[in-house]
């Protein structure tokens, strides 16, 4: 008798990509950096072609490229790489939310619920994916910071052109998306987004980016300091001060804590004069003279933060949101609040304006406290690890680590402004705790 065993085609599926992706490492990684940053172009191109949807399929492209991370993660030994520091971080990480994920389903609302939960929860799978890769993290961290570098030049100058000569797509999007915080959609007028969904995600990524690339200033070459200086440039141009100030506390964190501080604060000093003499020279340097005055006033407004507008708004909603949220100890269930909510029953975006409001409002007081442990852990567990450098004598790993810690630290200020620890901005997140915890320094940075 010739028995035959029944092949699952799935596991085949799985199996056959879990394949591909050791065979490839760098090209998968690099890869899901690419598509977060330009499927969003795409998917105004298509909604210009056709007709404008507020919910696309497209839009979730980069959110279905973390799977095989994840998939890796289930089907392959690579747990067993995981440092204990991670492994409790991800399993605090997955109890929060899915005690959140659990009311979301409770309450009817499992769509928006997912959604919000794949946003959280996959940015970490791909953090773990690159701390365990069978190479020395220093290694890991070079070729994902400079590709990252790489892929936000033409991005910062795709944000200048747009300003100048913007495409009839993004000005449709503008239009149909009902960006009203953007401006008109006309030359000049208002705040470029690049290929990104709108001036905040633009931002975070410029910011994010030339956080990640600081020790990397210690080698810098004309070319690299020519990439930071545009993305300093467009960054300025998106008028988002929550970045700048980020961006700011996060270069203060790693002078404070790298080595080669006098090398580092050159640099940045440098930086700072660059970026101040853009500031004054605006109107010359965009050929708009309007454009020009925006941006002086937005910088000049950081003098008179508590007296604008536009924070005296935020100070208002954020009153009567915490309130909202106070009212419901157990939460309301994930996919309540921000671009999640288009698909559930209020069938249109609830922007909180605050990460820290929103993440009450949906997972309550036991979620909230152990979404903000986890977050103080990993910070804790980081300035460990960068003392453990520091004993060792490795500049290499203490200046990554340094910018890991300002990473952290970036997002945590960033979260008062926004949920900054899901979807692009978390996959930086869990970046930053990849290159503390790689695998290959396990032993030679353990703590004592």
């Amino acid at each position: 008798m010739v028995s035959s065993i029944r092949r699952d085609p799935a596991s085949e599926h799985v199996g056959g990509a879990i394949a591909w992706l050791r065979a490839r490492p760098w090209t998968y990684a690099y890869a899901v950096l690419v598509l977060w940053a330009l499927v969003p172009e795409l998917r105004r191109v298509i909604d210009w072609k056709s007709s404008f949807s507020s919910v696309s399929l497209v839009s979730i492209v980069p959110l279905l490229s973390l799977l095989p991370a994840a998939a890796a993660f289930f089907y392959t030994a690579r747990a067993a790489k995981l440092q204990r520091p991670f492994v409790v971080a991800a399993w605090m990480w997955c109890g929060a939310f899915g005690y959140a994920y659990a009311i979301g389903l409770a309450t009817g609302n499992a769509a928006a619920a997912t959604y919000t939960l794949l946003g959280f929860i996959l940015p970490m799978f791909f953090g773990m994916y690159v701390a365990t890769m069978d190479v020395p993290i220093d290694v890991a961290y070079e070729r994902i910071a400079s590709f990252a570098l790489a892929l936000s030049v033409p991005v910062a100058l795709y944000a200048f052109f747009q300003y100048a000569f913007p495409p009839p797509w993004d000005l449709y999007w503008i239009q149909q998306a009902n960006l009203v915080n953007v401006g008109t959609a006309a030359a000049f007028a208002f705040r470029p987004f690049a290929t990104l969904n709108g001036p905040g995600p633009f931002a975070d990524f410029l910011a994010l980016v030339l956080v990640l690339n600081l020790p990397r200033l210690r080698a810098a070459n004309v070319l690299r300091l020519s990439a930071i200086a545009l993305n300093v440039a467009a960054l300025a141009l998106t008028l988002v001060r929550a970045d700048w100030l980020a961006l700011a506390l996060a270069v203060l964190v790693f002078v404070a804590l790298g080595p080669r501080k006098f090398r580092n604060l050159s640099f940045i000093g440098v930086a700072a004069i660059a970026l101040a003499l853009f500031g004054s020279n605006a109107a010359a340097l965009l050929g708009n003279s309007p454009a020009g005055i925006q941006l002086q006033s937005r910088f000049e407004s950081l003098n008179t933060i508590t007296t604008d507008s536009s924070f005296l708004d935020r100070q208002l909603l954020f009153g009567n949101a915490l309130s909202t949220a106070l009212a419901e100890p157990t939460g309301e269930g994930l996919g309540v609040t921000g671009t999640a909510a288009k698909l559930g029953a209020r069938g249109a975006t609830a922007d909180f304006d605050n990460g820290y409001i929103a993440r009450l409002t949906e997972m309550g007081y036991f979620g909230t406290l152990v979404y903000l442990l986890t977050i103080v852990l990993m910070l804790a567990y980081s300035i460990g690890r960068w003392r453990a450098a520091n004993r060792a004598k490795d500049l290499t790993a203490a200046s990554i680590v340094s910018a890991a810690i300002a990473i952290q630290v970036a997002l945590v200020f960033l979260d008062v402004s926004g949920d900054h620890h899901a979807q692009l901005s978390g996959i930086f997140f869990w970046l930053s705790y990849a290159f503390v915890f790689g695998a290959s320094r396990r032993n030679e940075l353990a703590d004592n």
